[in-house]
């Protein structure tokens, strides 16, 4: 940190306070949320601190994030009624680890930025004050936090994103002349937990560690160092690799990125999968309305989704040309978006900034200088349009990016220009926390937010005799949100069967009904749960939950 830095702590300390006020809104805004994935992560995590390796271990869903909700709520015990906000407030502290790791990241932009500048010290252009960086660096943060990644959703994003920041300041650190043999140790170290954060690291580790040779004094020196790096994150990533690959009977390093090729790009379905040489096929039992069935040997709420790698075991991603296209067509125009709608407020400072200036080419020259961050981020990009592009998974890079961008801003020495790159920043910090509280008050005020309707579902369940461990039925094409699953979370019991036609089953007769239960009770469950805005069922047997879209049949 600079001296000058350390002038600014007010301002600091506001945006910091604006950011964590932020971020605390929306986790308790949406404490009762769910979504597929973070199911997935809480029952992993309950594996592996039951020390239950064999369904702990898992090629599809990296460990880490598992790993702490499974010890916070070890730690904490809550009721079912809280389990959900507990995940929640684990995903605030993520983001405040986020935000110290940010911290130190913008840090190292600005002390690289004022080493590239002292170079250019006689050049008659205004750059980026250091108020500025900062004002820009965390309205970034908050925007690519809150907006893209967000804390309604359980994932690990937000772990990624953190790890993403650390990696890049040690980066700029090497790049800035101060990094010692230690930074390098250290760079090999985080890169080796953002593996086990999401797999996709494993691969985006290399751009990160090849640029890094390029920084130091001494070619001798400089292999060594980064030698030492990527020694340090191969023994951090040995393990879990090693791990993985006796489960699988071959080497892999993650299984996600090649079953994620299969649903986004050649059209695999993603719960029931079906392909040549599948190994692992679900059990359909029923034809009529189909009914599948998987009781084992897989384990957690909903085993189609707990493992999708086991049931994708043997399908091979297949290049197709035409879904190739659409998925890099999808990815662009995502992309895009993000540009010209999400991020609106910055593409028109910068390229009113650009235009204005009297050698706009200079810009790319400038912006050029910031390639230790752009490399892996654009690496990043490219990476993730040929598979599925999401904002969360590219929130971080896309920062990165922006961040190099505005490094390319240089406008005539004068009070005008200055002037003019004050009211471009502050109007972008403006938009952005407008937007951001926009986002936040919504979530506040919405009255779903403040019901857990699943809870309501499992205390039903628990009414009706449904004990942890017991198996279950859902009516419905994916057991999530309105199918079930996170019910089934709440009350510890096990999806093992579905009618994957729900509209079948509700609009046949009241005997059609009664012979798929028969079918259904074969597979040993011992409730059925339904639900998804349906008309009441004509059968008296079923049970409304309360003022929900769901129904239960317990059967006898």
């Amino acid at each position: 940190m600079t001296d000058k830095t350390a002038g600014y702590k007010w301002l600091r300390l506001s945006f910091w306070c604006a950011a964590i006020s932020l971020g605390a809104s929306e986790a308790w805004a949406t404490r009762f949320a769910m979504n597929p994935d973070g199911i997935s992560y809480l029952d992993i995590g309950d594996a592996y601190w039951r020390r239950d390796w064999h369904n702990a271990l898992n090629a599809y869903w990296s460990p880490l994030y598992s790993w702490i909700l499974g010890f916070f709520l070890k730690v904490l015990k809550p009721s079912p009624y809280w389990e959900f906000p507990v995940a929640h407030l684990v995903n605030f502290l993520i983001y405040l680890a986020a935000l110290a790791c940010f911290e130190f990241f913008l840090l190292s932009v600005v002390a690289y930025q004022q080493s590239r500048e002292a170079e250019d010290i006689n050049e008659p252009y205004d750059v980026l004050p250091e108020w500025a960086w900062l004002v820009l660096g965390y309205t970034l943060f908050i925007s690519c936090s809150i907006s893209l990644i967000t804390l309604s959703l359980v994932t690990p994003d937000m772990c990624v994103a953190a790890l993403v920041y650390l990696t890049s300041g040690l980066l700029l650190r090497i790049r800035s002349g101060v990094g010692t043999r230690a930074t390098f140790a250290l760079l090999g170290l985080v890169l080796g937990v953002a593996y086990y954060a999401k797999s996709v690291m494993f691969v985006l580790a290399f751009p990160f560690l090849v640029i890094s040779l390029f920084f130091r004094s001494g070619v001798r020196k400089g292999v060594a160092d980064v030698l030492l790096a990527t020694a340090i994150f191969f023994a951090v990533a040995s393990p879990l690799i090693v791990a993985l690959s006796v489960a699988k009977h071959r080497l892999t390093f993650g299984d996600s990125g090649a079953v994620n090729y299969e649903i986004f790009v050649d059209g695999v379905d993603v719960f029931l999968p079906e392909g040549s040489g599948q190994l692992h096929p679900a059990r359909k039992i029923s034809g009529f309305a189909t009914i599948h069935e998987f009781a084992y040997p897989i384990s957690g709420t909903y085993p189609l989704w707990y493992d999708t790698s086991y049931w994708h075991d043997g399908i091979k991603p297949s290049f197709n040309p035409k879904g190739q296209i659409k998925t890099i067509e999808r990815s662009i125009v995502a992309d895009l978006w993000l540009v010209v709608g999400v991020h609106f407020s910055f593409t028109l400072a910068l390229l009113a900034l650009v235009l204005i200036a009297p050698r706009p080419s200079r810009f790319l020259g400038r912006s050029a200088r910031s390639w230790p961050i752009t490399i892996p981020a654009l690496s990043a990009l490219v990476l993730y349009g040929l598979v599925y592009t999401e904002y969360r998974y590219i929130a971080a890079f896309v920062l990165l990016l922006w961040l190099a961008a505005f490094s390319g801003i240089s406008l005539p020495a004068s009070q005008g220009s200055r002037r003019l790159i004050g009211i471009a920043v502050t109007g972008i910090a403006a938009v952005t926390l407008f937007l951001s509280g926009r986002t936040v008050c919504h979530d506040l005020i919405d009255p779903l937010n403040s019901v857990s309707v699943p809870w309501e579902v499992a205390s039903k369940l628990d009414e009706l005799g449904i004990k942890p461990g017991d198996k279950l039925a859902v009516v419905a094409a994916e057991p999530f949100g309105s199918g079930g699953a996170f019910a089934a979370r709440l009350a510890r019991a096990q999806i093992v069967a579905q009618v994957d036609t729900p509209d079948v089953f509700w609009k046949g007769t009241a005997t059609s009904r009664a012979r798929l239960i028969g079918t259904i009770s074969t597979t040993g469950v011992k409730a059925v749960l339904g639900s998804g805005g349906l008309p009441a069922p004509p059968d008296s047997d079923w049970s409304k939950v309360g003022d929900t879209s769901f129904y239960v049949l317990l059967l006898q």
